[in-house]
């Protein structure tokens, strides 16, 4: 399977369990953070991956090789929550992570394909292959003033005087 689903169980397999349990023990309400922090990160990876990638039809899942930087951003947005700072190792893994997500962005990398994929949606840029430049250099042939203003057959002004001729 080249996308997967981030689960709970995930998170606690990366050996940050504590926190998993801490944020679900400090929760009010009846949202639940980690699940809500799951849905918020997955959401912004599938994002990124949306700009240049096609998506799995399952909203929940994301592509195997971006598992390690979701669960890890899901684990920071936790420790963001309960209040646990981010040591200096962990800032630059951030960091890092938003640099990966600006260039998926940008359309820098090509993912794994979907298990399933989504043929209602499309990449939202897909690019414009194979496409004049927009500024025509000096090297661009020039076009004839023939194919530039094709003849219309007559004035524009039919009742207007013919040009004098000499």
């Amino acid at each position: 399977m080249n996308w997967i689903a981030i689960i709970p169980d995930d998170l606690k397999a990366s050996g940050h369990g504590t926190i998993i349990d801490k944020a679900q023990t400090l929760a009010v309400g009846g949202v639940d953070p980690v699940a809500d922090a799951i849905a918020n990160i997955t959401a912004e990876v599938r994002s990124a991956v949306r700009t240049g990638n096609q998506l799995d039809t399952d909203p929940t899942k994301i592509p195997r090789s971006l598992k390690r930087l979701a669960v890890q951003m899901i684990l920071f947005a936790l420790m963001e929550r309960i209040g646990v700072p981010l040591s200096d190792a962990q800032a630059k893994e951030s960091d890092r992570h938003a640099k990966r997500l600006e260039q998926l962005y940008e359309r820098k990398e090509v993912l794994e394909p979907p298990d399933s994929p989504d043929t209602t949606g499309s990449p939202v840029n897909p690019g414009m292959w194979n496409s004049e430049n927009k500024l025509i250099m000096r090297t661009h042939p020039t076009p004839v003033p023939g194919v530039q203003f094709p003849p219309t057959g007559g004035y524009a002004n039919p009742d207007a005087p013919q040009d004098p001729t000499s």
